[in-house]
């Protein structure tokens, strides 16, 4: 493989991870945003206990913080509880994303270049229910959860502790739901062993995950989420009516949906 090649690949890959996090294939649940986790138990090791940090995302109320060396990042809220989320995503020069969901509404808002080439309505929220969109869709909210991207520790591998609240260990990429075939192929074998590292806070939730993508694609550096303002209510409001539009076809069949 060559270095742009792979270059390539893992560029795409860290934008993938932050506009679309890591979905899974299971069956979605079209009532709740986030992941549920079954109910816990004191860790028995530093893998379980990363494991135990994602679970907190199945009910309190969340933001975060992505950014990648490929110049695409995003930032976003979820409360599970609530059934409301938000994910903003900087797609560079391409333009920006922005879905938001409600209950069983899905509203989705784009801006530049992205949204042009694929049938956007400009300037308005498309709307959606969600029972409409397959988990495959980058709209999906199995894809934009904000809490999918830290889903990625419980594929973590060779987990240690390097401090009261920090770990490293690698993690299996090729289990990140918007991560397609091509570009995994492209990486090769080195996508399952990317090394990472974690920090939790004083009531084991998690704060930062940073992968460096740069062991599997010289130039893809660092992909580093945020986590932060635990426990805070999150306030998404649903569009005005006169901002919504019912999601047009062209928009639909490029999504997926």
């Amino acid at each position: 493989m060559s270095i742009r090649r792979s270059a390539i690949a893992g560029l795409a890959l860290a934008a993938a991870l932050v506009a679309g996090g890591c979905g899974d294939t299971a069956k979605k649940d079209d009532a709740a945003p986030a992941t549920k986790a079954p109910e816990t138990t004191a860790p028995a090791s530093a893998s379980e206990e990363l494991t135990q940090a994602y679970a907190k995302f199945s009910d309190t109320p969340v933001k975060f913080k992505l950014a990648s060396a490929a110049g695409v990042g995003g930032t976003g809220a979820i409360d599970a509880k609530t059934r409301s989320s938000e994910m903003s995503t900087d797609l560079s020069s391409a333009g920006s994303m922005v879905t938001r969901q409600i209950g069983k509404d899905l509203y989705v808002k784009t801006e530049g270049q992205v949204g042009d080439a694929i049938g956007a309505t400009a300037g308005k929220w498309m709307h959606i229910d969600v029972s409409q969109v397959p988990d495959s869709s980058p709209i999906s909210i199995k894809n934009t959860d904000p809490a999918n991207t830290a889903k990625l520790i419980t594929t973590a591998s060779d987990v240690t502790k390097t401090g009261d609240h920090a770990f490293k260990g690698t993690l299996d990429m090729t289990k990140a739901g918007t991560a397609n075939q091509a570009m995994l192929k492209a990486l090769g074998n080195k996508a399952t062993a990317v090394p990472f590292t974690a920090e939790t806070d004083a009531e084991g939730r998690l704060t930062e995950l940073s992968v460096a993508l740069e062991s599997i694609a010289p130039g893809a550096g660092q992909m580093t989420a945020t986590y932060s303002n635990w426990g805070e209510p999150v306030n998404i409001a649903k569009p005005a009516a006169g901002e919504v539009v019912e999601m047009p076809a062209k928009f639909r069949k490029a999504m997926g949906a």
